[in-house]
């Protein structure tokens, strides 16, 4: 959980809450091991690469999709998360691909979640 406090010119404050899945948060740590991440994340910060972006939260981030690192079976992870989810009744690889790119992106991902569920 997340708390961050907002000071205002006039004297007011707000106060923020935010929560975040372990896995969202597993996911943003890991991705200093992954190679291709640090170099995508060093060249943002030398203003070589314009497409990706890091956000408020540190987290290296494509179209404000969060990339994911290739390290510690997240991938596999996270695939079992969406699968297994109480809120999916037994989900094609269409109906996961399209649930997981809204919030993760990593390389060949609709092969391995096609993959995955077959």
């Amino acid at each position: 959980m997340r708390i961050k406090l907002l000071d205002f010119d006039d004297g007011g404050v707000t106060v923020q809450n935010r929560v975040e899945s372990s896995l969202v948060a597993e996911v943003k740590a890991r991705q200093y091991e992954d190679h291709t991440l640090v170099r995508l994340r060093e060249g943002i910060q030398q203003h070589k690469i314009m497409t990706f972006e890091i956000g408020e939260d540190g987290a290296l981030r494509y179209q404000r999709v969060l990339c994911m690192s290739n390290v510690a079976g997240l991938r596999e992870k996270i695939m079992i998360e969406i699968h297994q989810s109480r809120y999916s009744i037994n989900p094609s690889s269409t109906k996961m691909y399209h649930d997981v790119k809204e919030l993760y992106l990593w390389d060949n991902m609709k092969k391995a979640i096609a993959e995955f569920v077959a």
